[in-house]
């Protein structure tokens, strides 16, 4: 699943106290906030020299970053003011709950909302509703336990500890479900901390952190630090033999099937058919390779160290998932690895981190509420619209290229015919009414929830693929602001939450919005033709359908990005990772492209509205709206820590790097050889 942007950069913790149910002011959007405004720009500037500071200085001057904030812009705003919507919905449906109908969204969504809150409660039972966990943990006795146990914490965790066999749809042929090796996820976190060399300040701090972590939850301070250096020095050895962010884009690295029998043969010392026992799963002939080098590095590890530690580490394991979820022993650690990590002081109250839980744990349920209440059907008619006519606007250009020659211009067209979005919400929603959710449970809840939720994925082996829309908790549930490509389904979903201001905002004139979420959609869309979608043909599966020297001429275009991105200085020193991020970079270069060729036809069939509005034409008022929806402040942490090892580049230098490969920006202000913000045009991308 392809994403916008890493719009939330909040952990799911508990911080805080239960807050009185009382009804949340909702913010507006306005300038501040990001929604278009020529207050936010600075005239003085001169567009073809600084066109960021042109467009966007004055919000850069007026507005501040809270303390409290890993970074503020567009969809931080955005976030707020969702926030406060869902705040009001949630404790509304917790004063409902006791009588609503059991297993209703309604009564599900306020029993949790009940359980969460009661910070009181979670207190008083501390460690206890973990405690059967660890007590599972300590019985293991050998390594066909410890492979029962890894089935296990999957079920109850969503998580993988040291590995995982886990269903997903087959890259090559997506009518089919199939099994995949996941690799653990790492107790830290960030993979990219690793990189951290031992015994520097990052890896002592977080060292430090997980110490504090383990003595709250009732580990002396010996034996908390001999765990911590025993965790960081296993998990160090396993990072090594991970893929690198770039190289697990490569789909020839991270999907290699195999016979059962030969990745069993990889480890010996666990058994993968006990493991997928636990989960109710007979051993495939075939699974799925995600890490090349991953299995032999835990089979080394499994050997060389004893049960015992691997014990100690699941127990770690066990508890920093479940820290969210069990009261306030474990805010100060919470609130320090917050500023470790992300360079923010203070965390967001609980009953906003309630909302990440409800989030991840009952997505759908949440959903149906804020979409009944908030999401109307103009609002979607508007956007399916626009959306319609981007697309049209990539197919004329696709008819156009002439670089591709006619065999693969064929296949791109036929791939971008069949390219499918929805807009808002399913047509149908996930049916969570059989699960328990209690309000005076709630480590339970997460675990009926998880199970559920795997139960259900596991279900799918051996039937035909049917894709549940909206359904990923991460990037389209209809409550994420944000819209995601799936390679696999050659489609993308535009959940209900972007599609509010200042992304969305129909009182404002066309080039206003058509330059924000029209471009936004028509990023999606070229995700399916960027360094990794294109690999995936137009039913979704890998398959190269690319002439050699078509697939070469691409290369070339993306090779442009990759060298302006390498170029641009994050900060003092620091340069992004053009190979990362060529994939969102050429997105963001389709999806202006398109919006601004949507505008000019819409514009045609509505003259009234081509119109200039306070000294801006509409080609202009369509660049700097852009700009203006990615202007953003943000700690140098979060750069270092999230933004470079991601592929989406920070928003400050999106919003002017697409700008440059497209010709309308430079007639639209003049800019010339010789200005700054001028990239000659054999430099520019005319991928799509």
């Amino acid at each position: 699943m392809r994403s916008l942007a890493p719009i939330l950069i909040l952990c799911l913790c508990a911080i805080g106290h239960a807050q009185a149910a009382e009804p949340v002011a909702v913010p507006e959007i306005g300038p501040d906030q990001l929604s278009f405004s020529i207050t936010n720009m600075d005239p003085s500037a001169d567009p073809g020299e600084d066109f960021y500071r042109y467009a966007a200085g004055g919000w850069l001057d007026r507005v501040q970053r809270p303390a409290d904030r890993v970074s503020i812009g567009t969809f931080e705003f955005m976030g707020r003011r969702l926030t406060a919507q869902m705040q009001n919905l949630i404790a509304e449906a917790a004063e409902k709950s006791a009588t609503a109908d059991k297993g209703s969204p309604l009564q599900q969504v306020g029993a949790f909302y009940t359980a969460y809150m009661d910070v009181a409660a979670l207190d008083a039972k501390g460690m206890a509703p973990i405690a059967p966990e660890l007590a599972r943990i300590d019985a293991i006795a050998n390594l066909e336990d410890l492979a029962a146990y890894l089935g296990r914490y999957l079920a109850i965790a969503g998580d993988v500890a040291l590995v995982g066999v886990v269903p997903s749809v087959d890259q090559v042929d997506t009518t089919k479900m199939v099994l995949y090796v996941a690799k653990g996820a790492l107790v830290f976190g960030q993979e990219d901390l690793y990189d951290a060399p031992a015994g520097s300040e990052l890896d002592l701090a977080l060292r430090g952190n997980l110490k504090k972590v383990l003595e709250a939850a009732g580990y002396d301070a010996a034996r908390a630090a001999d765990v911590v250096e025993k965790v960081a020095d296993l998990e160090r050895e396993l990072h090594g033999a991970m893929l690198s962010p770039v190289d697990a884009m490569n789909p020839a690295n991270s999907y290699q099937p195999k016979p059962f029998k030969d990745i069993q043969a990889e480890i010996p010392a666990l058994d993968l058919t006990r493991m997928l026992a636990e989960v109710d799963v007979a051993a495939p002939e075939t699974l799925v390779q995600t890490e090349p080098r991953y299995l032999a590095v835990l089979a080394k590890v499994l050997k060389d160290r004893p049960l015992d530690e691997i014990k100690e580490y699941l127990k770690v394991k066990v508890i920093n998932h479940f820290t969210p979820y069990l009261g306030t022993a474990f805010d100060q650690s919470t609130r320090e690895m917050s500023q470790i990590t992300l360079g923010i002081e203070t965390s967001p109250p609980r009953n906003e981190l309630v909302l990440l839980s409800l989030q991840a744990n009952l997505g759908h349920p949440v959903s149906r509420l804020y979409v009944e209440r908030y999401f109307s059907d103009e609002t979607k008619a508007k956007a399916t619209d626009m959306v319609e006519r981007v697309h049209q606007v990539f197919l004329k250009r696709v008819e156009g290229l002439d670089w591709l020659t006619d065999e693969t211009k064929t296949a791109a067209r036929e791939k971008l015919e069949k390219l499918s979005y929805m807009i808002g919400y399913p047509d149908t929603w996930i049916d969570y009414s059989t699960v328990e959710i209690r309000p005076d449970d709630l480590v339970g809840n997460i675990m009926r929830l998880t199970a559920f939720d795997v139960e259900r994925s596991f279900l799918k082996l051996g039937k035909p693929v049917v894709h549940e829309a909206f359904s990923d908790p991460s990037a389209t549930l209809p409550i994420i602001i944000n819209a995601g490509y799936d390679m696999q389904i050659n489609g993308f979903e535009v959940p209900a939450a972007i599609l509010q201001p200042a992304a969305f905002d129909v009182t404002k004139d066309a080039p206003t919005y058509f330059c924000r979420v029209g471009a936004v959609l028509g990023h999606e869309m070229t995700h399916g033709f960027d360094s990794r979608g294109r690999l995936y043909d137009a039913d979704g599966n890998l398959k190269d359908w690319w002439k050699p020297e078509d697939a070469a001429a691409f290369d070339k275009e993306a090779a442009k990005l990759i060298a302006q991105a390498s170029a641009y200085e994050v900060l003092p020193g620091l340069k992004l990772n053009g190979a990362l991020s060529v994939g969102e970079n050429m997105a963001d270069v389709g999806g202006i492209n398109f919006a601004f060729e949507a505008l000019k036809d819409y514009l045609a069939e509505h003259p009234a509205e081509n119109v200039t509005i306070d000294g801006l034409t509409p080609e202009q008022r369509c660049f700097v709206s852009w700009a203006q929806f990615w202007a953003m402040k943000v700690t140098d942490q979060a750069i270092r820590g999230v933004f470079m090892s991601n592929a989406h580049p920070p928003g400050f230098y999106r919003a002017t790097a697409a700008l440059k490969h497209v010709d309308g920006f430079y007639e639209a202000f003049d800019i010339q050889q010789g200005d700054t913000e001028w990239v000659p045009p054999e430099r520019r991308v005319k991928a799509w």
